[in-house]
């Protein structure tokens, strides 16, 4: 998927843009979480854009993303129901939580730190007249 935005910051050979959310996620079921009408992509900075520059963004997902949207939003769930039946249990078993819902926050830290960057701009862009100008497909 294509994105226009505008280049925001530069650090090294990446760029921080500033893009309008996809249109694709106005259709999510996921949509009310992130609840942001813009979002910053990190995108490899191969044509040499500076900031505020606008610039066509390509994104490419992945096998990966699936994991980790898995991972993301059914550990916590797992945990929860996990607490609950020990609840039953005795409640002192409901402990058990806290140490593995740390352990869901290390390992969310190291996928974060270790994901790598799949976008990356194509091109320069035009500033966009519309709204419908910002994504094509």
């Amino acid at each position: 998927m294509r994105v226009t935005g505008k280049v925001v910051k530069i650090e090294e050979n990446l760029a921080f843009v500033e893009a309008s959310r996809p249109a694709s996620c106005e259709h999510c079921a996921n949509s009310a979480l992130c609840n942001k009408r813009n979002v910053e992509i990190h995108a490899h900075n191969d044509i040499g854009a500076e900031a505020g520059d606008w610039v066509e963004v390509e994104t490419n997902e992945g096998k990966d993303a699936y994991r980790i949207l898995a991972y993301i939003f059914l550990t916590p769930i797992a945990i929860l129901l996990l607490a609950c039946y020990l609840f039953t249990i005795s409640p002192w078993l409901t402990l058990i939580a806290l140490p593995l819902t740390a352990i869901y926050y290390v390992i969310l830290r190291k996928i974060n730190a270790n994901h790598p960057i799949r976008a990356r701009i194509v091109a320069p862009a035009t500033e966009p007249q519309s709204c419908s100008d910002l994504v094509q497909k």
